[in-house]
Order: C-alpha cells, then sequence, then structure tokens
C-alpha cells in the first residue's frame, strides 16, 4: 500500500513542474513578440489551470500592464486585458502564438463516472450536480490550510485523491499524467494539487487560485442561475433542498 501512495505523490510532484512560456523578442522565446519596444525577454506566463496563468514581467523596459496597472507578478484569466509596451492583447491573443505543436496547453477532458447514454431528467433536477459540490466545500479549507507547506500539499493531495477514486484507480493507469489528470478533474477542487505543490508560485498566489476555483464553482448548478454561495455549508444547503433563486432541486 505505501508503494501505490508514494506512486501517487510522485505523480504529483511531477505535475507540479508548471509549464512556463517566455515572452519576448528573441527567437527563442515561447511567443515571439517582433516589436522594437518589446524587451528581448520581456515576461512569461506559467499556467497554473486550464484557464489561469501568473503573468510576471522579467524586468523588461517598457512594463507589463494587467487591466491597464502596470505590474511585476498577478494571476490572469481569459477576462484580463493585458498590455506589453503599448501593445494590448487577451490572454488567448498571446496563447495563440505558442508553436502548433505545442501540446502543453490542450484542455484536460473531465472525466465522466459513467459512459452510458445521459438520462433525461426534469428541466430543474441538478440533484448529481449539487452533491458533487459538497467535494469542492471540504476541499476547500484543507487546500487553503496545507498550501503553505510543499511536503505536507503532496502528502494531502495524495490522500484526498486516493479516498475518492481508490488508489487502485490511480495504479491501473498505468501511472500516466494525462489518466491522472482526468481523474482529479471529477473531483472537486483536486485538479488543483499539481499548482498547489509548485515551487514557482508563492503562498498569496496559491490562496488567490484557491479562492478563485472555489467561487467559480461553488454556486447553485443551474447554469442559468450561477447564485453564489460564499461559505454557506453545504449540509445547511441541502436542507434547504431547492435554489431560492431559481428552483433548481438540489435534493429530492
Amino acid at each position: 500500500m505505501s508503494l501505490q501512495v508514494n506512486q501517487i505523490e510522485e505523480l504529483i510532484d511531477g505535475l507540479s513542474q508548471l509549464p512556463t512560456y517566455t515572452i519576448g523578442r528573441k527567437t527563442d522565446n515561447a511567443i515571439i513578440v517582433l516589436n522594437g519596444k518589446i524587451s528581448s525577454q520581456h515576461a512569461r506566463l506559467i499556467q497554473c489551470t486550464d484557464t489561469s496563468f501568473v503573468l510576471e514581467d522579467l524586468a523588461s523596459k517598457n512594463g507589463t500592464f494587467v487591466n491597464d496597472l502596470r505590474i511585476t507578478r498577478k494571476i490572469v484569466d481569459k477576462k484580463d486585458k493585458i498590455r506589453l509596451a503599448d501593445i494590448d492583447y487577451t490572454l488567448d491573443q498571446l496563447l495563440d502564438q505558442l508553436p502548433v505543436d505545442s501540446t502543453e496547453l490542450q484542455p484536460l477532458p473531465a472525466i465522466s463516472p459513467k459512459t452510458a447514454l445521459p438520462i433525461e431528467k426534469p428541466l430543474l433536477d441538478f440533484t448529481q450536480e449539487f452533491a458533487e459540490l459538497r467535494q469542492v466545500f471540504e476541499q476547500y479549507p484543507k487546500l487553503r490550510r496545507d498550501c503553505r507547506n510543499r511536503e505536507k500539499m503532496i502528502r494531502t493531495g495524495s490522500i484526498i485523491v486516493s479516498s475518492l477514486v481508490g488508489i487502485s484507480a490511480v495504479v491501473t493507469t498505468g501511472g500516466g499524467a494525462l489518466p491522472f489528470l482526468q481523474i482529479m478533474s471529477g473531483a472537486g477542487l483536486s485538479m488543483l494539487i499539481p499548482t498547489l505543490c509548485s515551487t514557482l508560485l508563492s503562498t498569496d498566489e496559491k490562496l488567490e487560485l484557491i479562492d478563485k476555483e472555489y467561487r467559480e464553482r461553488y454556486r447553485c448548478p443551474n447554469p442559468s442561475c450561477r447564485d453564489p454561495f460564499g461559505l454557506r455549508e453545504w449540509e445547511q444547503l441541502a436542507q434547504q433542498k431547492t435554489c431560492r433563486r431559481c428552483q433548481a432541486i438540489w435534493i429530492k
């Protein structure tokens, strides 16, 4: 059993080496911007999740800006406006300039508990989606507490993943990174675990990512509602049974 636990911890450790992409005028950058106002190595992006990156200025002459404010480091996503010197970009526009053979940015497919054809359900029945939010609520304080210590975070991540899907489920993937990430993507906030183990991010950045993902996910599961739950306990919401705003059914 300890060997299998070690295998999970080794996978988490390996995945914590986050992809990074330098931006600049020189041709050895991952993202090349041929403009005289751009420094030879102007900035870099550190990929934290499929949608969130840390943008870091690399002591550029003309600066890096997010939403019109000059930054040294900042977490960004697709909603942010990025400016390098005097050139405006969205995150997608920068990522589109990566080489076409780059596979690191391929979105990770969420794992599905069943492969059978979907069963029709009542329009406002979100019982399954609401049940999955329990993991989000329960993992949130654990991740905030343990992300301050890398070794503890790796151990906590191993416990969370093995308790949710079983150690054997991870081991039978053959130890591959992609199947392992697929398992984590369907289990609460556990897809953040490799990022929270990274040495490239500060504790404050890790806490910001946890809070950001929690706020995005811990909401009414009805896509047309998305009422945020804040810090309300999952059990308390379960007793409520339905959304008072959209009447979505959470508990039958």
